[in-house]
């Protein structure tokens, strides 16, 4: 459900995990990589939910990149399966005419109306879709290993490189995955499966070493 609020105490996105406690498991096996030393204790993947994260589709052609640029602070991505960014903003690309646009808490239902307000000589469509999807932020240095242990695709850091996107099925559970640098990911998918996500990177990484932060 698109956020439809406009009270400033109530902010967009509201957590998927609220039930689910701040976790830490040590490495159980000193010879499995925390930090790459034996005996260090330091997770191998610590994630958190990126609550209130801002989220627009926005179906429109190439031809609107300059006018989403002027709004949102970066332009479209040069090439598919590819992200912009603007600092806490990114465009992401879904598809040849179809785009995800993360900002910053609070500013979904304002950035949405000035991008409609932009584009309003172009055919497009701007939805608010921040309720609908929850993220997750990893990082560590196994987080590649604890996602291709349920991910198809080639996450190698030679293959799946910094500001590279890519949609594919984690576990079962349809993503979005954002590679922001060797060792830190972006993870979105739909609110509803939030929990299931949770569990099972818990439980993947748990050789590692996982710690999941509030």
């Amino acid at each position: 459900m698109a956020s439809t609020s406009k009270k400033a105490s109530m902010l967009p996105g509201r957590s998927a995990l609220a039930g689910k406690p701040a976790t830490r498991h040590a490495n159980p096996d000193a010879s499995k990589p925390g930090d790459g030393k034996p005996g260090d204790s330091k997770p191998g993947l610590v994630f958190s939910e990126m609550v209130h994260l801002g989220k627009l589709n926005l179906r429109a052609s190439k031809s609107a990149s300059t006018q989403v640029k002027s709004v949102v602070g970066c332009a479209f991505p040069t090439a598919a399966n590819r992200f912009s960014s603007a600092g806490e903003r990114h465009v992401v690309w879904l598809g040849p005419d179809e785009f995800l646009i993360i900002c910053e808490a609070d500013k979904d239902a304002e950035l949405a109306s000035t991008l409609e307000s932009a584009l309003k000589t172009q055919h497009c469509a701007v939805t608010n879709i921040t309720d609908a999807l929850a993220a997750f932020h990893l990082k560590g240095t196994a987080v590649r290993q604890v996602l291709a242990k349920g991910c198809a695709i080639d996450l190698h850091p030679g293959s799946f490189t910094s500001g590279d996107a890519a949609q594919t099925l984690l576990s079962h559970a349809a993503v979005t995955m954002l590679a922001v640098a060797e060792n830190e990911l972006i993870v979105i998918c739909r609110t509803s499966f939030a929990p299931y996500l949770h569990d099972w990177l818990l439980d993947a990484a748990l050789e590692y070493g996982v710690k999941f932060t509030k």
